[in-house]
């Protein structure tokens, strides 16, 4: 089969990989559409997504959809045929934190498409990949693919706005208006705020956030603009997305007394953060990672069509030449999510 890999910063080909036999509990799948990930590009960039560095070649990917191909004799409820959302994470279930109902935080984690174990968890960017039964949620025969592929970034939102607590009637701040962001806005507009500003420093990620249903967005690249900002606006609940130290100060900046901050996008590790006013104004601020239950959710709001997140879908592309599609998906200026598929 044909599969996406990474063997270095800068090197991603289209492999031939052999099919590995099934093992108990185990699902072939036939690849349908996958989403670029914030990390895969970093992946295929750098290398490396924080302290997650790739030593082997791994299988990238791990936002996809795809149809059932093959069950292991023991697999039950899922059928050769039946479409599928697959959730990434594979938790070990046993540690304390998964015993706690905070699975994502897993001491013994597998997730696919990361270099943070060795031997590498491959991905989903192959035509066969196969993954745990436990992992797929069936859908319907006329779910689309192509959007319910947007179930695990849109579960990340989910989860970052659950954190949140009652965001309802409250304005809210999201930088960072990449598709995360975006998806943030969605996730906080369904939990009830009333009024969501997009900060990003490209004049045309901007211009797609008003398009997609920003009420106000914010140049934070622009000082004069910052400033009239936030001498008008206190913000109740801050979701930072882009992972820029900048946008992090700023929201401290524009919170007001007791409020709080969402840290989504990963921040550099040296990052020079204005942290006084998380004390003179008693913000609250907390890291949210990935999801737990969220992802099941997400699908259920996809495939009842609650809510279309297709409009951050901004390129369709053939995965027969990856640096083709890297190229595009990190090109901020014209490009939003980059949705793949075999063909």
């Amino acid at each position: 089969m044909k599969a996406c890999v990474i063997h270095a910063a800068e090197d991603v080909r289209l492999d031939a990989r052999d099919e590995a036999p099934l093992g108990p509990g185990e699902v072939r799948l036939s690849f349908a559409y996958g989403g670029v990930c914030g990390s895969d590009i970093h992946y295929a960039a750098h290398g490396r997504v924080g302290d997650s560095v790739v030593r082997d070649p791994m299988i990238l990917g791990h936002e996809f959809s795809a149809t059932v191909a093959e069950t292991y004799a023991d697999v039950t409820g899922l059928a050769p045929g039946t479409k599928v959302a697959v959730n990434p994470a594979l938790p070990c279930g046993a540690c304390i934190y998964c015993r706690e109902g905070r699975s994502n935080l897993c001491a013994d984690m597998r997730f696919m498409g990361s270099a943070a174990r060795r031997p590498h968890q491959a991905g989903g960017f192959a035509e066969r990949p196969v993954v745990m039964a436990s992992q797929c949620v069936p859908l319907p025969d006329a779910a689309d693919l192509r959007h319910v592929a947007l179930a695990e970034p849109y579960a990340v939102a989910l989860h970052a706005v659950a954190l949140a607590g009652n965001i309802s009637g409250q304005v809210v701040l999201i930088t960072g208006a990449g598709v995360i962001g975006q998806l943030l806005a969605v996730a906080a507009r369904r939990a009830g705020a009333s009024e969501i500003v997009m900060a990003d420093v490209v004049p045309e990620a901007l211009d797609r956030a008003q398009a997609l249903g920003a009420d106000r967005v914010l140049n934070s690249g622009d000082s004069s603009a910052v400033a009239k900002f936030l001498s008008e606006t206190q913000i109740h609940v801050a979701f930072e997305a882009s992972g820029a130290p900048q946008a992090f100060n700023l929201c401290t900046e524009a919170l007001r007394p007791g409020g709080a901050l969402l840290q989504v996008g990963f921040l550099p590790a040296a990052a020079p953060l204005t942290m006084a006013k998380l004390l003179t104004r008693e913000l609250r601020v907390l890291g949210t990672y990935r999801f737990v239950d969220e992802f099941d959710e997400a699908v259920r709001q996809i495939v009842a069509e609650e809510v279309d997140l297709r409009p951050v879908i901004s390129a369709d592309m053939m995965l027969d030449d990856p640096g083709e599609v890297f190229r595009t998906a990190q090109d901020k200026v014209n490009t939003l999510k980059v949705m793949v598929h075999f063909g």
